[in-house]
């Protein structure tokens, strides 16, 4: 009996996810792999590593449990470990999913090449992670002068009948509750806890074995995430116990030293395959039929995933190949070296310091991820991108450190949230204006400000907010492209508003700011074949 070889991406580590037979078959071998190239191409973080690492062997051990013929491998490339298992197995057919991000579909043509001259074929499948296909997708946004989210969660709601009536009304009488849920954190309540999933044996053994490779970043030390199907779906019932009743009203809020606060932490868990989204759209909605969660909590979090996630994976291959290099402010600074160091540390094999980040929104939300692998989604636009923007840092440069640094970030999902909604890098293709503010949104949402070295509110002067400088000077940099953009109008009322020699001043110093800052003119650490 001919052979066929299932291969299973990275991010495709559960049954609920990966393309493969749903019982074992003495035909088919599943196929996972360790790429070195891909390993070796970013100083990912160290617990991002570990997360997929972990995945994928425990993926493995299930399904050699269950019955299935397994092979875990290591390979240069994915494209020659295909190749490699193919003649290993005497497979006539290699079966896999469609590339989730270019660089897996470059992967996989490659394989195909490698395949073919040897007498064997590639048959590639709809990615089972997602409940929009790309073709949906596109047909969706074809024609069309603007890709606005909201008109595209309808459609999935209407699609998938979530949160919808009988007679085809919205549940609760409206499409979106977001005006309900922008309050900040209450004074003086704490912040709860960080979820943990104790390693096991195998987690920490990739643990060790991740923790001394060189230009790689982060510590694996407060490892914690789910890596098993039995795990990811006891952290999803728990989210929707304990953390979904209030997580509406408080989603943007922003406290020092919580990445979480009530957000789910589910990203990193749903891209790496271990949940299915529609499960946990589904639970959601039960919660709040079952009167245990309230719509504008449900309706939040359900838009996360049904409309947004869904929204990003069809707005990166729609603008792609070139959302690589969109800039259409024609930023053009590195990245600061405080995103690697926020405490000012040395990061690379120079042994560089520097002065540490005294910006405690930005020092803080850095000092997250470098610790924790993840923010939460206002840390990362409104201050992280925030600052970069008004900074003048690259997008491309932006978007490689994040899908270098975050346990969810995949170059689907990270490069148009980055490029698009984080920079306007796109030139308004995701997001109708940029996403700035000054350190006035960041007080309003946070308490990062009242401890801060800075005045948030002075906008001039050796103590004032660097936010506020950078603002300011951000909106008279763009007077011409934004000063009759009609969420933008008001902002320009004021700059008209401020005085001469004040502006003079602002964009003095935003200039000193910017000349003083220590840049990471490579984007990242340089990154060895360890």
């Amino acid at each position: 009996m001919p052979t066929t070889l299932a291969f299973v991406a990275p991010w495709e580590s559960s049954r609920a996810v990966a393309n493969i037979p749903r019982e074992p078959r003495d035909d088919v071998v599943v196929l996972l792999l360790e790429s070195v190239a891909k390993g070796s191409s970013l100083p990912w973080h160290r617990q991002k590593l570990v997360l997929l690492l972990s995945s994928m062997q425990h993926l493995a051990a299930s399904l050699e449990a269950a019955g299935y013929r397994v092979a875990y491998r290591n390979a240069p490339s994915y494209a020659e470990g295909i190749a490699a298992a193919a003649v290993e197995f005497h497979a006539a057919k290699v079966v896999a999913t469609e590339g989730r991000e270019q660089d897996m579909v470059d992967e996989l043509d490659r394989a195909r090449i490698l395949l073919e001259t040897d007498g064997r074929s590639l048959t590639l499948r709809e990615d089972r992670g997602f409940l929009a296909t790309r073709e949906e997708f596109a047909t969706w946004a074809r024609g069309r002068k603007e890709h606005r989210m909201e008109f595209f969660y309808r459609e999935m709601r209407r699609k998938h009948g979530v949160l919808m009536e009988a007679d085809g009304t919205p549940s609760g009488g409206q499409w979106n509750f977001d005006a309900d849920n922008r309050k900040p954190w209450p004074k003086g309540r704490p912040a709860p806890e960080v979820w943990r999933v104790e390693p096991d044996a195998i987690t920490r053994a990739q643990m060790e074995r991740v923790r001394t490779w060189r230009h790689r970043w982060g510590s694996v030390d407060q490892f914690a995430l789910p890596v098993t199907r039995a795990d990811a779906k006891a952290w999803l019932d728990r989210f929707i116990a304990e953390r979904l009743p209030e997580f509406g009203p408080y989603e943007d809020a922003l406290v020092h030293g919580a990445p979480d606060l009530l957000h789910s932490t589910l990203s990193s868990i749903l891209n790496v395959g271990l949940l299915h989204p529609l499960e946990c759209v589904r639970k959601a909605e039960a919660a709040w039929r079952a009167g245990l969660v309230p719509i504008a909590s449900a309706e939040g979090f359900i838009r996360q995933i049904l409309g947004w996630r869904e929204y990003i994976r069809g707005m990166y291959w729609h603008l792609m190949p070139g959302l690589r290099t969109a800039n259409a402010l024609n930023a053009s600074r590195a990245l600061p070296r405080w995103f690697w160091a926020p405490d000012g540390e040395a990061y690379d094999a120079s042994g560089q310091t520097d002065a540490p980040c005294e910006m405690r929104c930005l020092a803080d939300t850095i000092r997250q991820v470098r610790d924790h692998g993840r923010v939460h989604h206002i840390a990362r636009l409104m201050v992280q991108c925030n600052i970069a923007t008004l900074i003048g840092v690259e997008p491309a440069a932006l978007s490689r450190w994040y899908w270098s640094a975050f346990t969810d970030a995949y170059e689907w999902v990270e490069l148009p949230n980055v490029v698009g909604m984080g920079t306007w890098g796109d030139g308004g293709a995701l997001a109708s204006k940029p996403y700035v503010a000054s350190g006035a949104y960041i007080n309003r949402m946070s308490n990062y400000c009242g401890s801060c070295r800075y005045d948030v509110k002075q906008r001039t002067g050796p103590d004032a907010c660097p936010v506020n400088v950078l603002y300011w000077d951000f909106l008279a940099s763009h007077q011409a492209r934004f000063a009759n953009h009609p969420r933008m109008r008001m902002m320009f009322v004021h700059v008209k508003n401020i005085a001469e020699p004040e502006l003079v001043q602002i964009r003095t110093q935003a200039a000193a700011f910017r000349e003083a800052l220590q840049y990471d003119s490579t984007f990242a650490p340089p990154v060895d074949e360890t």
